[in-house]
Parts: structure tokens; C-alpha cells; sequence
């Protein structure tokens, strides 16, 4: 198993991932979000086909958040837990 990514800027399956899983992570915030603008991520192989996932995500006036969310094969998600509120110049950190 290897460890994170550096810091990368989302690309299409990323985003889409993170969109997928918008309303867990609204309700694990307690909040709906009219901005949900996924920026940048890390990532974790955890085996051949599955991958954990923290993406930081702007949800406006100057708020982000970090949801953690595994990937197992066959793209199956699980949002597993989200660190929010947090700064948008907050860095991307394993938790």
C-alpha cells in the first residue's frame, strides 16, 4: 500500500465522486450548500482497485470542507467523515 498523493487539482472522476456524494456530506455538515465547488485532492491507494479519497470542497464565503470518501472496485463510495467548517487556505491533510 502506498501513502498520500501530493495535493492535485480535481479532475472529471474526482469531481464527480465528490458531487455523488453531496447530500451525505450536507447532512453530516448539518447544512445544504448552494456553492459546492470541489478544488483539489489527495488520495491513498488502499489495494488494487480501491482508493480513499480527502477532497477539499468550497462551499462560499471564504468556507471549505474535507471529505474523506473510499472507493472500493466497482465504484461503490462510502463517505466515511468530513473536517468542516475549515479555512479555503486551509492544506489538505490525511484524517
Amino acid at each position: 500500500m502506498s501513502g498520500w498523493s501530493p495535493v492535485k487539482p480535481v479532475t472529471p472522476e474526482v469531481k464527480h465522486i465528490c458531487l455523488e456524494m453531496k447530500s451525505q456530506v450536507q447532512t453530516l455538515a448539518g447544512e445544504n450548500f448552494a456553492v459546492y465547488i470541489p478544488v483539489d485532492f489527495i488520495s491513498k491507494n488502499e489495494g488494487e482497485i480501491n482508493y480513499t479519497f480527502v477532497i477539499k470542497v468550497d462551499v462560499g464565503g471564504d468556507k471549505c470542507l474535507h471529505a474523506k470518501i473510499f472507493e472500493s472496485g466497482g465504484g461503490k463510495l462510502d463517505m466515511q467523515d468530513i473536517r468542516y467548517p475549515k479555512s479555503c487556505s486551509d492544506t489538505l491533510v490525511p484524517f
